[in-house]
């Protein structure tokens, strides 16, 4: 396991690799949203852009709870919590497994579980809570890969993990893990982790082809997507209702601007990333 032997060479990449571009991104894109969207009132179709309140805005940068907290990028939310999650579960490991791996596997469930718990009383800043509940996907991911669990998966399985999401879909509440809604404990997880080997198992078979090229360069570069995807969009909708005279209410339920706005949020920050990506700034979110 990365980062069990070296916890500090461990931390510190794990701070370049998550929290350095959540925290330049945000503050960086704050004084442009200040401008634009706070005083000229442009681009105020998502997230309520030009409603939010600046002092706040600015604040809750160091506190990352995410866009329903008032965070500007509201998407980068879950890179302190995946940061945080990450920690907690390489220390967990160091301490405990020597121990023996039941102990372990215990102290995973417990952490979260009271992430759960925790996030129905109180959002920790950062999204700990966040990170304690996520404790069990990333136990989930190291056996998967220990044991080739995805070369594993037959067609019956597949069909009975397909049953599984669909159970939990129908029957648990909808799941935002950003606003702490989990639902039913034993459904979130089982549909968690039922859904999130359907999806590797169909990466592991499109191999070669320009859709499996498109979205390895989709994998590759994910946080510049992850960063520059809601103000191209934002940008997108603002055309199609000035440039257009398109109802702004209806941007949201027309499945082709809503494509269109998808398209241009994924495909834009590719071609900046491939022209620009060695630039100072941008280097920090392409690899």
């Amino acid at each position: 396991m990365g980062g069990v032997e070296n916890y500090k060479k461990f931390s510190a990449k794990l701070v370049k690799r998550l929290l350095l571009p959540y925290f330049i991104a945000e503050i960086l894109f704050y004084p442009i949203w200040f401008v634009i969207c706070h005083e000229a009132g442009h681009l105020p179709h998502m997230w309520d852009w030009t409603l939010q309140e600046p002092l706040k805005s600015f604040l809750v940068i160091f506190v990352g709870n995410g866009n329903s907290q008032g965070l500007i990028l509201g998407q980068l939310w879950f890179l302190p919590a995946l940061f945080f999650a990450e920690i907690i579960f390489i220390r967990l490991y160091n301490r405990l497994n020597k121990i023996g791996g039941e102990v372990f596997i215990c102290a995973i469930m417990f952490c979260s579980l009271l992430g759960l718990l925790i996030g129905k009383i109180h959002d920790l800043p950062l999204g700990i809570d966040i990170a304690l509940a996520a404790q069990i996907f990333l136990l989930a991911g190291v056996l998967i890969r220990k044991y080739n669990v995805i070369e594993r998966l037959n067609l019956k399985i597949c069909i009975l993990l397909i049953l599984t999401v669909v159970v939990a879909f129908c029957l648990n509440v909808f799941v935002d893990m950003n606003s702490r809604r989990y639902g039913d404990p034993f459904l979130f997880y089982a549909g968690g982790l039922a859904g999130t080997l359907l999806v590797m198992k169909i990466s592991a078979l499109m191999t070669g082809g320009k859709i499996f090229s498109l979205i390895s360069d989709c994998g590759r570069q994910s946080m510049v997507i992850l960063v520059l995807h809601p103000i191209v969009a934002n940008i997108f909708y603002e055309i199609i209702v000035g440039g257009f005279n398109f109802p702004a209410e209806k941007i949201f339920t027309e499945p082709a601007v809503i494509f269109g706005a998808t398209a241009a949020g994924v495909l834009i920050p590719l071609f900046i990333a491939k022209k620009f990506g060695k630039l100072p700034v941008l280097k920090i979110f392409c690899p």
